[in-house]
Parts: C-alpha cells; structure tokens; sequence
C-alpha cells in the first residue's frame, strides 16, 4: 500500500518496490510484466494486485517472479547469439 510521506511525496511498500524493480528489468529487455506473469505461473490480475498494494504477495511468490523474469532474458539472450553466429 502507498502512503503519503513526510514530505507528502508517496510512498512505497518493499513489495511495490521489488515488483517495480522486476517491472522496469522486465521492459529494458523487450518483455512485460504480464509476460513475466504468464512465464511464472501466476495471473497477471494478481501481479497488479501486488504491484497496487492491494494484496501483499508471499515472499517466494515474489522470488519467483524474478526468476522467471531473468530466465525470459536469458533465453532471449541465448537466441541472440545463435542468431549471432549463424
């Protein structure tokens, strides 16, 4: 969940923060945080309830959204360099 800072500047949750983070790596390298969602198993409805604040995710849950994105980039990676050297 948000909450207005000191400043009135708005906060976030850890989670929020994690989420965004896995959000903004999962788009430098072409990919969505839906399809992130979708390589991870979980519904897309639920990884905007976490990124929201609505629902607070389980740690692994989180963990495992970073998983599958840095396995999205790597087989992305991979293809890469096949193509590379063909």
């Amino acid at each position: 969940m948000r909450h207005l800072g000191v400043d009135n500047t708005i906060m976030e949750s850890t989670t929020q923060q994690a989420i965004r983070a896995i959000r903004e790596k999962a788009e430098r390298s072409g990919f969505t945080l839906s399809d992130v969602a979708y390589a991870a198993g979980i519904d897309k409805a639920q990884v905007s309830r976490w990124s929201t604040g609505k629902v607070v995710p389980l740690y692994s849950a989180v963990v495992n959204l970073q998983e599958a994105c840095d396995a999205l980039i790597e087989a992305r990676l991979l293809m890469l360099q096949k193509e590379s050297q063909a």
